[in-house]
């Protein structure tokens, strides 16, 4: 498994709407794909800039489609913020490999 991490940065003006649609909207779109395994949304506590702030949107997807799935999480983000949120945001995608768990029970 892969976990996917899509770093999302908006203007502080779109906050809580942003918020919203992730939590009521695309997360739940995203729970729906049958090989995503785990869909959570973080806030970046050390972002800086005053003017914006950070999100981070991660999913939990199979080794064998990663770049297909991860394409399609960024389509739709991208997709719904421009149409929503136009020149309100950016993204940077990157993923991570699991080198080693200590997972406690």
């Amino acid at each position: 498994m892969i976990q996917f991490n899509l770093s999302l940065f908006i203007d502080n003006k779109i906050e809580q709407q942003a918020i919203t649609a992730l939590t009521k909207i695309i997360l739940p779109e995203l729970k729906k794909w049958k090989d995503i395994k785990a869909t959570h949304l973080f806030s970046i506590d050390s972002h800086q800039e005053k003017d914006s702030i950070g999100l981070s949107i991660q999913c939990l997807i199979p080794n064998s489609k990663e770049k297909e799935i991860q394409d399609k999480i960024v389509q739709l983000i991208n997709g719904f913020f421009q149409a929503e949120f136009p020149n309100q945001f950016v993204y940077f995608s990157s993923q991570l490999s699991l080198k080693y768990s200590n997972q406690l029970d």
